[in-house]
């Protein structure tokens, strides 16, 4: 299993040119002030806890008992949604640090899918 270094994560977000609000993912107008020109952002740093929950009935192709989902906030502002690599959903807290990587999630007919991940830091 192949793990992506952090400053390698492919995920782009996109900035309004015109409010400068923060989309992920893409979206046709700014859900603010509807415009249309953006530029892309790529998430940088580490990250913040946003929210997170446990998931226990999985769909297939997942081997865990488990499954925990949060929402980060990288440092540039980015929001986005991974698996948190914890063994309890009691050593999470809301605004604790993770680092973020790129690796499999799970696998489907054999081959890894990716996705992103974070790991506690605190």
């Amino acid at each position: 299993m192949k793990k992506t270094p952090q400053s390698e994560i492919p995920i782009t977000a996109y900035r309004c040119k015109k409010c400068g609000r923060i989309h992920y993912p893409f979206h046709d107008r700014c859900l603010d002030c509807k415009g249309r020109e953006f530029e892309p952002l790529h998430p940088q740093g580490n990250a913040r806890l946003l929210t997170y929950t446990a998931i226990y009935n999985l769909p297939w192709g997942f081997d865990q008992r488990f499954l925990l989902i949060g929402v980060a906030e990288f440092e540039n502002k980015v929001k986005a949604m991974g698996q948190i690599k914890a063994e309890s959903i009691d050593v999470l807290k809301l605004g604790m640090k993770v680092r973020p990587s790129w690796e499999p999630v799970r696998q489907q007919a054999g081959e890894d899918v990716y996705g992103l991940k974070f790991e506690p830091i605190e």
